[in-house]
């Protein structure tokens, strides 16, 4: 019988993730239709995220500056749909795979400014980013053999200072966010 129930629970949970992303996406459409934005959104999950991909003619709008609406729309569609913190898996909102674009370009950004902050033997401050930008920055170089990284600021003005290795650091937050 407890066969049974894992069967059962499992199902429940299949059952759950699949509403979950149906009414995520259902969630995502009606926004964007009241923000007057013509976009086809299609939702999967790839076991630890349910994605929804918006695509159509007016995708620069969905992104917005530095994708900072497609921030904006995930963190919206988030709050609507988990009634708690951590009520199952977080919806990521994308746009014609713009976040997996900005990843590439953001990890060969760190890596030209570590190659910089290498040769110049200064440390290099690279241009104020979101708390996830600047993840994908410190976890390029985490491993990268002549420099290390840090945050520094605060709010919308923090930013990843590079620092060549050898020159000791400020002493702050390395790597943390």
């Amino acid at each position: 019988m407890a066969a049974d129930e894992t069967e059962t629970g499992s199902r429940g949970g299949a059952a759950q993730a699949f509403e979950k992303r149906e009414n995520a996406a259902k969630t995502l459409r009606e926004i964007l239709d009241r923000m007057g934005i013509d976009a086809e959104v299609s939702a999967f999950d790839d076991g630890e995220r349910i994605i929804l991909d918006a695509h159509g003619a007016e995708s620069g709008l969905i992104i917005g500056k530095k994708g900072a609406t497609l921030d904006a729309l995930q963190y919206v569609v988030n709050r609507i749909i988990s009634k708690k913190p951590n009520d199952g898996p977080v919806v990521v909102v994308d746009a014609e795979g713009y976040r997996g674009r900005r990843e590439d370009s953001l990890a060969d950004l760190a890596r030209r400014l570590a190659d910089k902050a290498v040769k110049s033997g200064r440390p290099v401050p690279v241009e104020p980013m979101s708390p996830h930008d600047r993840r994908i920055v410190h976890v390029t170089l985490a491993d990268h053999p002549g420099v290390t990284t840090e945050s520094d600021g605060e709010g919308l003005f923090r930013r990843v200072v590079i620092y060549p290795k050898g020159r000791p650091a400020s002493g702050g937050d390395a790597h943390v966010d």
